[in-house]
């Protein structure tokens, strides 16, 4: 009960603020998934046989849990564009289907540690079997999806990919697992009907996934007709469509697969703009070994297909004194918001574009091209090598008007990201007024 009133009083906060139905809007899903978390909890503590030691029946509550968060982990990986409003673009549902599948993974550990050894379980080998199976395999698959463990294993993102393709099948043994063994969803209908439509959910979400997802996605082939170098790490490419192509809104991104039929390789990369007949303008900066691959292979005339668009980074949910924050590559999304700008927009921009030199500010005389059109958008570039790293401080110093009556949009490095964010909170700006693209996906 707490926690559904907790939930209560955060949605009248939340309608309560004067901001765009659509940022009231991303905030269901997250709610939604610790709505009916609380609700399953409830469910349990009513439907629990009083006969059963207190401890087995919150150990064996943390395993169901962990299903319920391993399914709408599951879920949010489908790319199903029908969820992107609710939580605020694909990039924040990438961000929940982690935090759900490492919640999910720290409730399998006391899930194994107090029903394990409570006296009385059903010694069923089987059951027991399947249960060690799906805890290593989950607990391997998030460990290699942390940032730093994949950096010591060497582990490409392909690779992770592949590998991280297992996880439907560890949470189908971890529930048929709980079906053989649960003595508390064995002692209830409604608790066994409930955890097994849970269960039944995120296996078909998984096998959408594997078998229907690349089928059924907004696809369009394309063909590569210009692949230029600004600098050493970045390739810019135009992409002609074969047939209708797509129309994507400026800042959203696209998942790019170059060469044909080949393997199902594809990465995601924002939109630096859009030209006649469809064309895409995609900037690639080489940074991991797939990029850098890709990067050095492009040339004009090669096939590809494009997926999407996806994300919600809008320019038009601020309001009309707007801070446009781009670190390095970063930039990309506010390259295609200023093409879509025209001289009577009433958008005042303050836009900071930090790189390390100013031989790295490849896109700097495009930006101050696009200010001189524009007489509302001002130019900011910051060099960290001579000036040190941007920081909120010295955003704030910069301005004509008060950071706090101003939407912050920000894309760039994560630790830049973070930092900014944490230092705008901390001068009052409202949680819904700082807007960030994720594009860490794994």
């Amino acid at each position: 009960m707490p926690a559904l009133v907790a939930v209560l009083v955060y949605w009248f906060r939340v309608l309560r603020r004067p901001m765009d139905v659509r940022l009231k809007r991303r905030h269901v899903g997250g709610s939604a998934v610790l709505t009916l978390g609380a609700g399953m909890i409830v469910l349990w503590v009513l439907e629990r046989p009083m006969t059963l030691p207190g401890r087995y029946k919150w150990g064996e509550l943390a395993g169901v849990m962990a299903v319920y968060l391993f399914t709408w982990s599951l879920l949010l990986a489908t790319r199903a564009r029908w969820l992107e409003p609710w939580f605020g673009g694909l990039d924040r549902m990438y961000l929940w289907h982690k935090w759900a599948a490492i919640a999910g993974t720290l409730l399998v550990l006391p899930h194994f540690t107090v029903t394990g050894a409570a006296p009385g379980r059903p010694a069923n080998t089987a059951g027991l079997a399947l249960g060690v199976i799906s805890l290593l395999g989950i607990i391997g698959l998030v460990v290699i999806s942390l940032p730093r463990a994949a950096r010591i294993l060497r582990l490409s993102y392909y690779r992770w990919k592949f590998l991280h393709r297992l996880m439907g099948l560890f949470v189908a043994t971890g529930v048929i697992h709980g079906l053989v063994l649960d003595q508390v969803i064995a002692s209830s209908l409604v608790l066994r009907v409930v955890f097994l439509i849970v269960g039944t959910a995120g296996f078909l979400c998984y096998l959408y996934e594997e078998l229907l997802m690349r089928r059924l996605l907004p696809t369009a082939d394309y063909t590569v007709t210009s692949v230029t170098r600004p600098a050493e790490d970045i390739v810019e490419l135009r992409l002609t469509p074969s047939g209708p192509g797509i129309t994507p809104q400026p800042g959203q991104f696209v998942f790019l697969h170059v060469g044909g039929d080949g393997a199902w390789h594809e990465h995601p990369f924002s939109v630096a703009g859009t030209g006649p007949d469809r064309q895409l303008r995609l900037s690639v900066r080489a940074r991991g070994r797939e990029t850098r691959s890709l990067s050095a292979e492009l040339t004009p005339g090669l096939p590809a297909t494009v997926s999407g668009p996806y994300g919600m980074f809008d320019f038009t949910l601020g309001g009309r004194a707007q801070v446009w924050i781009a670190g390095g590559i970063g930039v990309v999304p506010f390259l295609s918001w200023l093409q879509a700008l025209t001289s009577e927009d009433r958008h005042s921009v303050e836009l900071f574009y930090t790189v390390p030199t100013e031989a790295d500010a490849v896109y700097l005389p495009e930006l101050l091209a696009q200010s001189d059109r524009l007489p509302s958008v001002r130019v900011h570039p910051v060099f960290t090598r001579t000036h040190g790293h941007l920081t909120g401080a010295e955003v704030n110093a910069a301005l004509q008007v008060p950071i706090t009556d101003m939407h912050t949009f920000i894309c760039g490095p994560a630790p830049m990201v973070e930092d900014i964010s944490r230092y705008l909170r901390r001068r009052g700006l409202p949680r819904d007024y700082i807007h960030a693209e994720h594009f860490a996906f794994r």
